[in-house]
């Protein structure tokens, strides 16, 4: 996403963002449904028509661990930090749904993501009594939500308290 016409990251309207430049790069999870023992990849692809590499991957990196089972990720700044100063769109925050890690990519260089950092299941059991990391949401304050389905037992909690 281009910063041209924002201020700070992101876009003031869902309107600014469609009339904004379309995307060169997307990200897309590839994750390995065979041997248990294979580690999912993050994959760049080109999507941009002037490109000779248009629709091709360009790059994947491969997780730290088999098992993950990447799920929705997302950025650690958007749109809701529209305005807000020194904000920056670099770090994908990338849940392994199956293993609760949560790996942070870094796109400095958009078109070769890198692994930041990686928040083991254990931290995430011991300090927040939480498993299955599901989806990730940017919020306003610059900070970041993560919604979990299970506890640090990996018990799933469905709504109502229905296991």
């Amino acid at each position: 996403m281009s910063s041209v016409g924002c201020s700070g990251c992101g876009y003031k309207s869902p309107k600014d963002a469609i009339n904004g430049p379309r995307e060169k790069i997307i990200y897309v999870p590839l994750i390995y449904c065979g041997d248990q023992n294979q580690e999912d990849r993050f994959a760049t692809i080109d999507v941009d028509p002037s490109s000779p590499t248009y629709s091709k991957i360009i790059h994947t990196l491969k997780m730290k661990y088999p098992g993950d089972e990447l799920h929705h990720f997302g950025w650690n700044t958007c749109s809701s930090c529209y305005g807000k100063e020194g904000a920056n769109r670099r770090y994908l925050i990338v849940p392994g749904f199956m293993s609760s890690r949560i790996y942070i990519l870094d796109t400095l260089n958009p078109k070769c993501p890198t692994i930041h950092k990686i928040i083991e299941p254990e931290v995430i059991h011991n300090k927040w009594n939480l498993s299955t990391p599901h989806t990730v949401h940017c919020i306003p304050d610059g900070n970041i939500m993560i919604s979990f389905l299970g506890d640090k037992n990996e018990i799933i909690m469905l709504p109502s308290g229905i296991q």
